[in-house]
């Protein structure tokens, strides 16, 4: 039985397939069911485009502005999802690595479970560009599901 869940959202099907699998669990265990979405601005490399101002440095104010505004949407998006399930979820936007932010905000929540989509990349791609996924189910001291895209 598990009393506090995290589940990481990023807007993807798969993310929402996570977290309508949290909400699912959660009803049944009456359990709190907590939303986390990553913003890594360090992902854009040296600068990002905006359409509004051009070409802009990453660690500027508006780059976390815009992420926030896109992290927003996603936040949005998945409120539809659990306001459908009449299941309250708390939701957060969290600067910083996902992987580092989905284990670290797990531990601080205390959380039994951490619901997590994956897409099921192939090993050449999640050895290139990495597997949040792969990464919390081998760091994280904390039990995790896997939700296949």
């Amino acid at each position: 039985m598990y009393s506090k869940i995290l589940v990481a959202v990023d807007g993807s099907e798969t993310s929402i397939k996570a977290l309508s699998k949290a909400v699912e669990l959660a009803e049944g265990w009456n359990a709190e069911v907590h939303a986390v979405y990553a913003i890594d601005p360090g992902i854009y490399g040296t600068s990002v485009v905006d359409p509004s101002v051009g070409v802009i440095d990453p660690t500027s104010e508006r780059i976390f502005k815009m992420l926030n505004e896109e992290g927003k949407k996603v936040i949005d998006k998945c409120l539809k999802v659990s306001e459908s399930a009449g299941y309250k979820v708390n939701y957060q936007i969290k600067i910083g690595d996902a992987k580092d932010t989905i284990t670290d905000l797990a531990e601080e929540l205390k959380a039994d479970l951490i619901v997590i989509g994956s897409t099921g990349k192939g090993i050449t791609r999640r050895l290139l560009l990495g597997s949040v996924s792969s990464y919390v189910v081998t760091h994280s001291k904390i039990s995790t599901l896997i939700v296949r895209g």
